[in-house]
C-alpha cells in the first residue's frame, strides 16, 4: 500500500510483533520508506496483534510516543 502510505504526513508509530506470521516485520521497511515521519517499534515475543498479546507493553510504548511523537 505504498501509494496510500506515502500520503500520511503525521508522525506515525508502527508497533510490529517480531513473530507476526501474517505480515512479517521485514515488511516494516517498506512502510518506513513510504512514511518518512514513522517510527518502528518491534514488540518481541508477539505476533500480529501486539496490543492484544501484550497490552501493557504496547500501551506504554504508545503513551511514550504520544507524549513526544517526534522525539
Amino acid at each position: 500500500p505504498t501509494a496510500v502510505l506515502s500520503t500520511i504526513r503525521a508522525p506515525t508509530l508502527l508497533l510490529w510483533g517480531d513473530r507476526d506470521a501474517m505480515i512479517p516485520v521485514a515488511n516494516a521497511q517498506d512502510y518506513l520508506r513510504a512514511m518518512p515521519d514513522a517510527r518502528l517499534v518491534t514488540v518481541l515475543g508477539v505476533g500480529h496483534v501486539p496490543h492484544e498479546e501484550d497490552p501493557i507493553r504496547t500501551a506504554a510504548t504508545a503513551a511514550t510516543f504520544l507524549a513526544c511523537p517526534r522525539c
